[in-house]
């Protein structure tokens, strides 16, 4: 005869003996093995609590003992398992982001199980599990259960234990800790208070008008989109680079916005708002919230504009599974991708497939057919989105920061466009996608300031110092191409956080950061006030933003979206 709850006991075990080399080879390149078997055993000791639960709440009676305990296995612990296994499989990117239990939709969930996931872990997950339910039923009546009192005895000790230190460690790779640390978080910070209206805001979803009245002073324009690089990086990594470096050599001929913002931190809706000269107010990868920008099809972009202009337009990445957004809402001339077949064929290259919906390739693999298509028309304008850096493996590779080896791509360009001579007629625009987006740094005001910078051997150094963010693009390259001075400077600038952060925020021209949690179960301030170092704020605000009038904007924004979705573009 076996012990009451010995099925619930045994399949639990075997599920953390499993979790344990799963733990520690996923988190091998993250952390040092003491903190990831400490969360390890706080794994554990969940699952054990759960299982307990379970078994109590199940009784002696067969009738309760299948209904309570079941619901309490099935509802409870078998969910609790499937998040940590997969939170553990994704150790390293779960850990990095800002990414949130507590924030995920089921959209999101959806996204992930469909897209992210590779059918063959579903079905081995499936697998594995199958196999745990059959071997602990074979062995529930072979293999003697612990005494109840001395095995809670020794999980209530473990437990004290991994807490403590857990709580001491700067790293954190168990969801458990993850979502202990955003409750205590949610209820720690002053919650929005106040009435949701801002009319100094109202104009924060739409880009700086853009004149493209005139004559344009160049004939080619390559936009360059780093990944993930702030304006602060870049200065401080440049300085340990050579003089003849890209970024050291060329300052001396560039027009630099050393105050230009990001309106979001996923580079799908900040390349987004950069084509099409508005704010998205929405996260970049969860269904629903896709679809609801997907009108911007009807709608003119800047590829539009410069296509009008007489410009050929191409867009390119090194990846074989693009980000279709911006590749098909944007009307391109030209498409310019990895082929399968490249990617497994890489060469001398570095290629990485960290997901299924991302088959990457470090950015020079495209430098011929980028210099071909600058090549092939008299006038032309080519966005390249930057890969390198997109996951840590390629600096692990190769040793170099994503300053220096995007210097090395961009001084490839330059060189070819000098041996044509057409380097004097070529304008380089040099920025980011995005801001650093780990979870420790969403309160430092630096990190959501990104590089901008025009290049041209004939352009005298110029620092433009006013507030810009990235709807605000359209409008100072078509100031650049012209040759006249760029539009009036915003007083604030808003942005939306990565998906699964539920992240709003906004900077002021003055130096204020104000970053709120707009989470579904409570509103709160995250950070707020002057930031004399532009990094954490240190002081109160110069230009207050209401917390309240920074939500009650997205919601517009948002309800603007949804109605033009609807109609079919043309809202603002």
């Amino acid at each position: 005869m076996s012990t009451p709850g010995a099925f619930r006991y045994l399949f639990t075990a075997g599920a953390c003996l499993l979790l344990l080399p799963l733990k520690m080879i996923q988190g091998w390149n993250a952390e040092a093995a003491f903190p990831l078997f400490s969360s390890w055993v706080a794994d554990c000791c969940f699952l054990f609590w759960l299982c307990w639960l379970g078994v109590e709440a199940g009784g002696a009676r067969p009738p309760r003992k299948l209904v309570l305990g079941g619901l309490v296995f099935g509802l409870l612990q078998l969910p609790a398992l499937l998040t940590i296994g997969t939170h553990t499989f994704f150790l390293e990117e779960a850990t990095a982001r800002q990414f949130s239990l507590l924030d995920a939709t089921p959209d999101a969930v959806l996204f992930f199980l469909r897209e992210v996931t590779p059918p063959e872990l579903l079905l081995a997950g499936a697998g594995v599990l199958l196999a745990l339910v059959a071997a602990a039923w074979l062995l529930r009546r072979r293999v003697a259960i612990p005494p109840r009192r001395p095995m809670l005895l020794v999980a209530g000790a473990l437990t004290c234990l991994v807490l403590i230190h857990q709580a001491l460690c700067q790293f954190y790779p168990t969801v458990l800790w993850e979502v202990g640390r955003d409750v205590i978080e949610a209820y720690s910070h002053p919650a929005v208070e106040g009435a949701p209206r801002a009319e100094e805001l109202a104009d924060a979803g739409v880009g700086r008008p853009a004149d493209w009245s005139g004559p344009i002073a160049y004939d080619k324009v390559l936009v360059f989109v780093m990944e993930s690089v702030p304006w602060r990086e870049l200065q401080e990594r440049r300085r340990e680079l050579p003089p003849e470096h890209f970024f050291n050599r060329h300052l001396a001929h560039a027009h630099v916005y050393s105050n230009y913002f990001t309106t979001n931190q996923d580079s799908r809706t900040g390349l987004l708002a950069m084509l099409f000269g508005r704010l998205i107010p929405f996260e970049a990868y969860t269904e629903r919230d896709a679809r609801r920008y997907l009108f911007l099809k009807t709608e003119p972009s800047l590829v539009d504009r410069l296509s009008a202009q007489g410009f050929a337009t191409a867009v390119a990445a090194a990846q074989t599974d693009v980000e279709l957004v911006v590749f098909e809402l944007p009307s391109w001339d030209e498409q310019l991708v990895l082929s399968q077949a490249q990617f497994e064929d890489h060469g001398p290259f570095l290629c990485f497939n960290p997901y299924k919906f991302e088959h990457d390739c470090e950015d020079k693999i495209l430098l011929p057919r980028i210099l071909a298509t600058l090549a092939a028309h008299p006038r032309v304008f080519v966005l390249q989105e930057g890969v390198y850096g997109h996951i840590g493996d390629y600096y692990r590779a190769t040793g170099q920061s994503a300053t220096a080896y995007y210097g090395d791509h961009l001084q490839a360009v330059v060189e070819h466009l000098q041996a044509r001579g057409e380097l004097e007629r070529t304008l380089l625009v040099v920025t980011s996608d995005h801001g650093i987006r780990d979870w420790e740094y969403r309160q430092r005001r630096w990190v959501y300031r990104l590089p901008l910078l025009f290049v041209n051997p004939g352009l005298s150094p110029r620092e433009e110092p006013g507030l810009y963010n990235q709807s605000d693009f359209p409008a100072l390259l078509a100031a650049e191409l012209s040759g006249r001075p760029p539009p009036a400077p915003r007083r604030v600038s808003l942005f939306v956080g990565c998906t699964n952060s539920s992240v709003l925020g906004g900077v002021s021209a003055e130096g204020d950061l104000l970053v709120v949690k707009n989470r579904r179960w409570r509103k709160y301030v995250l950070a707020e006030g002057h930031c004399s170092g532009d990094d954490l704020p240190d002081g109160p605000a110069r230009h207050p933003i209401r917390a309240a009038g920074l939500i009650g904007t997205f919601e517009r924004l948002q309800e603007s979206f949804t109605r033009a979705g609807l109609a079919g573009g043309a809202a603002r």
